[in-house]
């Protein structure tokens, strides 16, 4: 990603443009990598905050009903906008040569497929209506199809900026739409809008997402473009775009089958229950992830060292995202209850699913390894099991839990969720890992233990905390809960990762010099 810089017209184009060297260091020499990392916190963490407090807001204002509709509305939405991208943001990042004709030949295919598939998805909405016996559904999903376009219209842009690893102009982007779509959302929310401020917020968000990507990439195609490139990344893309087919469907059968078999008001419990620890993950191993395949690419023809800094993403993942996930399934019961009483029982299913995001911090950074390493086919082989399974399974507990309550309903479908990414990560693991990039699979779990460790005691502290007989309100229980799980947590993984605290020693002597060096040079 680094050393591209693809150009604002075609003409005072070289006739290619080298990405950096595979064999140097990631990010040339590390401290652009670190920049980006730090850029790619900032731009998930400021997304998630944002995110969280509007959840929050939208949550109290409106119910259950109102978020399973747009929940189910959103599946149908993301299969369109999955068929439009077909891999071709991977192939761009991670292709070591990258020439013009190949961006404009992936924007043109990407507009004419937006304008296409947007339509047809628009066309499509009343059958996908009568699937989930859901007639409202018809008007949400016409009014989200824009949302196709527009992801077409974003994937070139931001893939440049990606591959440049320049994401302080992503942050800008990302954060810019997150906050001024959440307070459209809200203030449409307070004045009565229902579920419609809620559909208003994600075309504000892609809209504001768009308009912000394009003032921030240089890249401009041009204007004659040129399709021969395309061919060239479709074979890649086309593993990648079998992959992100099979992503789809592993990643969303969940809220697809909750809605065909057990109606708004349990897809809209359970929608809350996995977006909380989702948005976590997020902040803390997405993150990594948006790195992850530019970094590794660089390192694709050296094993061992592609290996080791696998490894080192890994670390860092579980200790950024395990013990916080530990300690929102410690407060999860006040959390819940500061909602309001149309949310009672979320705390259930959200508890189950900050296991399953665990999980899942182990299973992020396998897909961009396997692309790195250009085996996209296994990873589509893995998705695909997943899919497939979920899809099985999630039929069964349908077919089995109809009738049972929406928070019963909810809660079956994330122990069936936990269940299936167990096995599955357990399998990307594997094959990741072991057969992909010949290593061991020990090595590369150990220096994850600590983390482990902090997010059990983290989780475990309600149990600890009722034996004091505590009775107060809901924040005051959040923040006694939050405070000492979050303690615990901290406490523990400092005494024992060895690895956290050579990390943090190594960057207090640079600080010290450089504070020494400026208060010379005065």
């Amino acid at each position: 990603m680094a050393a591209v810089q693809p150009a604002r017209t075609a003409p005072e184009q070289p006739a290619s443009i080298p990405a950096e060297d595979p064999e140097s260091p990631p990010s040339g020499g590390g401290s652009r990598l670190r920049s980006a990392i730090g850029w790619s916190y900032v731009l998930t963490a400021g997304r998630i905050s944002s995110s969280i407090l509007v959840t929050f807001l939208l949550a109290r204002l409106l119910g259950p009903s109102e978020f399973g509709l747009v929940a189910m509305a959103t599946v149908f939405i993301t299969v369109a906008q999955t068929l439009i991208q077909q891999g071709l943001v991977s192939a761009i990042v991670q292709r070591d040569r990258l020439t013009p004709e190949h961006l404009d030949g992936a924007f043109v295919v990407l507009v004419l497929a937006g304008v296409v598939i947007g339509g047809l998805t628009a066309a499509a909405s009343p059958l996908w209506a009568l699937a989930n016996r859901a007639p409202e559904l018809t008007a949400i999903c016409v009014a989200l199809s824009p949302l196709v376009l527009l992801q077409g219209l974003s994937i070139v842009p931001e893939a440049v900026l990606r591959r440049e690893l320049r994401f302080r102009a992503v942050a800008i982007r990302t954060l810019l739409a997150s906050l001024l779509s959440g307070a459209v959302g809200v203030v449409l929310a307070l004045a009565g809008a229902g579920i419609w401020a809620l559909v208003a917020q994600q075309l504000v968000n892609a809209t504001v997402g768009l308009v912000v990507l394009w003032w921030v990439c240089p890249w401009r195609p041009s204007r004659r473009p040129r399709l021969a490139g395309i061919k060239d990344l479709l074979v890649f893309s086309a593993h990648s775009a079998n992959a992100g087919l099979g992503l789809m469907l592993s990643s969303k059968a969940d809220v697809l089958f909750t809605g065909l078999f057990f109606g708004p008001v349990a897809t809209g419990i359970y929608r809350l229950a996995a977006r909380l620890p989702d948005m976590l993950v997020d902040v803390t191993v997405r993150s990594l992830q948006q790195v992850a395949l530019p970094s590794l690419s660089r390192l694709q023809r050296d094993r061992a060292a592609l290996v080791a800094h696998l490894n080192q993403l890994q670390h860092l993942g579980a200790l950024a995202g395990l013990p916080v996930l530990g300690i929102l399934a410690a407060a999860a019961h006040p959390l819940v209850t500061l909602l309001g009483p149309q949310w009672a029982g979320t705390e259930v299913p959200l508890r189950l699913l900050c296991l399953f995001g665990a999980v899942n911090v182990y299973g992020v950074l396998l897909g961009p390894a396997l692309q790195a390493i250009g085996q996209p086919g296994k990873l589509a082989a893995i998705l695909w099991t997943r899919g497939v399974l979920g899809v099985a399974i999630l039929a069964a507990v349908g077919t089995l839990f109809t009738g049972y309550g929406d928070v019963a309903e909810a809660t079956a479908v994330a122990v069936a969720g936990v269940g299936m990414q167990v096995v599955v990560t357990a399998l990307a693991v594997w094959v990741t890992v072991r057969r992909a990039a010949s290593a061991s699979i020990v090595t590369f779990l150990a220096p994850t233990v600590p983390a482990i460790l902090a997010a059990v005691a983290a989780a475990l502290v309600p149990l600890a905390v009722a034996r004091t007989g505590l009775d107060a309100g809901p924040l005051v229980e959040l923040l006694v809960l939050g405070g000492t799980a979050g303690l615990v947590a901290g406490v523990l993984l400092w005494a024992t990762d060895a690895r956290l605290r050579r990390l943090v020693y190594a960057r207090l002597p640079r600080r010290r010099s450089r504070v020494e060096a400026g208060a010379t040079v005065r």
